[in-house]
């Protein structure tokens, strides 16, 4: 990787990812095999105007240690630093950046799921509010991704290491359009398409979105799943816009538009197309049974075991967000399994189970709690993306006149 490459991509995350603005704190999640495009990163910051850079670093075999060894009790435990930390950063509008990229890859396969949720249940309900106002665009945030040989290893795994360290690199950088001669226009213009869509959904006032999938399963179609909005949807699209009016990217890359399900308002059923990964455990070929918003039904080839702990948490039963994305994304033309729900997410189209994003209800910002909650707003403790598109897919927006609008036929848009 060279090193202009390397302060390309840090530049294009500090300057329309947050979109770090004179003075901002920013705070960076980073794993310890990110250190080398970290350093870029924070130089970057600096010279963006950054006041101070705040550094956290994990390291999975750490974590791990604690969900074998620890007393069990300890798992709910959080230092209060952490969360007055947390509450200087939402006071002081500090942007966030999140890097993924596993340095280990399935070292949690043989760690109990129900060590995994009581760990994160605890640390959601002290930390919520953090999290609540990143979801709320209260400041700027951005996931992006850093590959490591074992992550390219996952994704390439015929390829010697540095060969598919390169070609992860390489696909990175191409999902996130630093490959282009203008890098920030062609985000543009993308920010531009994307919205268009949105533009269309709003139109014809789309307030419910009809999944279905002809092909075959057991003698029925894939998947049949009708997903209701709430009485003010709107969608949202690439980039978004914080509180004290910052315009960012909360995903690089993206390639999604997405809004906010009623928690009561899904039926029918629906069928996984790629892996998913909560508490960093394997989820594939995974089926779901709905009525009335509520998961009634549902089973895995691999990781129920992973699903039936994720519905222990309060409100993961019932949706949080609803995402479509057109199959010829250059994440899913690439015909990889990144195995990074960041990339996984931005090549079909959809659906998380838990906590929803406000965004995704017109004057949501001006709403009580309460208020968002009497809109269908479903609140928890989880966030789970899992991919549910496919080329065959076909999406029908269910208007509020009571007529319908092709939105997407054979997984790609139509909308018009």
């Amino acid at each position: 990787m060279q090193q202009h490459e390397l302060e390309l991509y840090a530049d294009l995350i500090v300057k329309i990812g947050i979109n770090v603005q004179p003075g901002q704190g920013v705070s960076i999640g980073a794993e310890l095999g990110h250190a080398e495009f970290v350093r870029v990163l924070v130089a970057s910051a600096y010279k963006a105007g950054a006041k101070y850079v705040r550094l956290t670093w994990n390291d999975d075999p750490s974590s791990k240690a604690r969900f074998l060894h620890s007393q069990p009790e300890y798992l709910e435990y959080l230092p209060a630093y952490e969360v007055a930390t947390a509450h200087t950063m939402l006071d002081e509008g500090w942007a966030r950046i999140s890097l993924t990229g596993s340095e280990f890859p399935d070292i949690f396969d043989d760690v109990d799921p129900a060590l995994m949720r009581k760990s994160r249940v605890a640390r959601s309900k002290q930390l919520g509010f953090y999290m609540k106002a990143m979801m709320a665009n209260q400041v700027q945030w951005c996931v992006a991704a850093v590959p490591t040989l074992a992550w390219a290893h996952k994704v390439f795994p015929a390829l010697p290491a540095d060969e598919a360290l390169a070609r992860l690199w390489d696909m990175v950088l191409m999902t996130v359009r630093a490959d282009q001669p203008d890098p920030i226009a062609a985000w543009q213009q993308h920010d531009k398409n994307l919205h268009h869509i949105i533009e269309l959904m709003a139109q014809h006032q789309v307030r419910g979105v009809h999944f279905f999938d002809p092909t075959l399963v057991d003698g029925k179609p894939s998947t049949d799943l009708t997903v209701g909005l709430t009485d003010a949807p709107q969608w949202v699209a690439a980039s978004s816009v914080s509180q004290n009016g910052v315009r960012f990217l909360p995903n690089m890359p993206t390639e999604e538009i997405f809004t906010t399900p009623h928690n009561a308002r899904v039926d029918g059923y629906v069928r996984t197309s790629k892996p998913g990964f909560p508490f960093e455990r394997e989820i594939r070929n995974a089926y779901f049974k709905f009525e009335n918003g509520i998961v009634t039904d549902y089973h895995a080839e691999v990781g129920q075991d992973v699903l039936a702990q994720l519905f222990e948490i309060n409100g993961a039963r019932q949706l949080g967000e609803v995402a479509l994305v057109d199959v010829r994304s250059p994440i899913n033309q690439s015909g990889l399994i990144f195995y990074d729900t960041l990339f996984d997410e931005n090549a079909v189209c959809h659906i998380a189970f838990g906590r929803a994003y406000p965004e995704g209800i017109v004057g949501a910002h001006e709403m009580s709690d309460e208020a968002l909650a009497a809109f269908g707003l479903n609140n928890s403790d989880a966030h789970e993306d899992l991919m549910i598109g496919t080329n065959t897919m076909y999406v029908t927006g269910l208007c509020d006149d009571g007529t319908t609008v092709p939105v997407m036929r054979d997984g790609q848009f139509v909308i018009a």
